[in-house]
C-alpha cells in the first residue's frame, strides 16, 4: 500500500507540475518520466489564526480569558517573523538590534502594562509544533501564554518562524 501511495503522489506531482512548466516554456519537462520525479516534504505554513486558537485553548484550560488580536501587535510580530526568516535568527533581538518593545512602539502600540514575546524557528513545522514548543519551554514562553494578565496579542509567521506578542492593553 505504501508503494502504491508513493507512486500516486509522484504521479500527481508530475501531473500538476508539467502543465505549469510547459506554460513557462520548459517543454523538455514533458519528457520526464513519472518514476524519476522526486517528491520533497514541504513545511506546512503556520497560521496566526491557528496559533491563536491553540494558545487560547491552553489559556482556557488555565482559567484565563482568550486573547484578542490587536492589528498593531500583529504587524510588529509579523515584521519580526519576517526578519528572523530572512536573516536566519531565532531571537528576541531583531537583526537591527531592536527589542520586542521597540517593535511594538514602532507599530504604534505602547503597552500600558507588562508585555512579553514568544519566538520559535526551525524545527517547528506547524502551528501546533510552535505552541507545543512554547508550552514545553522552561524559559518563560509557557508563562507568557498562561499569564491571565495579558489580554491582547499579535502573531506573525514566516516559514518555520513564529512570533507572538502579549500585552495588557495599549495606552
Amino acid at each position: 500500500m505504501r508503494t502504491k501511495n508513493s507512486r500516486i503522489r509522484r504521479t500527481c506531482a508530475v501531473a500538476c507540475t508539467v502543465p505549469l512548466l510547459a506554460l513557462g516554456g520548459a517543454a523538455t519537462a514533458l519528457a520526464v518520466p513519472a518514476a524519476s520525479a522526486s517528491v520533497t516534504r514541504s513545511v506546512q505554513q503556520s497560521s496566526p489564526d491557528e496559533i491563536l486558537a491553540l494558545v487560547n485553548a491552553e489559556r482556557e484550560k488555565a482559567g484565563c480569558e482568550p486573547l484578542t488580536v490587536d492589528p498593531r501587535l500583529a504587524a510588529a510580530a509579523q515584521a519580526h517573523a519576517d526578519d528572523m526568516a530572512a536573516n536566519g535568527l531565532t531571537a528576541h533581538t531583531g537583526s537591527d538590534g531592536s527589542s520586542d518593545l521597540a517593535r511594538m512602539e514602532k507599530a504604534g502600540y505602547s503597552p500600558a502594562g507588562p508585555s512579553s514575546e514568544n519566538v520559535s524557528g526551525p524545527g517547528h513545522q506547524s502551528s501546533k509544533s510552535h505552541v507545543d514548543g512554547w508550552m514545553a519551554s522552561t524559559r518563560g514562553h509557557r508563562a507568557a501564554i498562561l499569564n491571565c494578565t495579558y489580554k491582547q496579542t499579535g502573531i506573525g509567521t514566516s516559514g518555520e518562524y513564529a512570533v507572538e506578542l502579549f500585552a495588557v492593553q495599549s495606552r
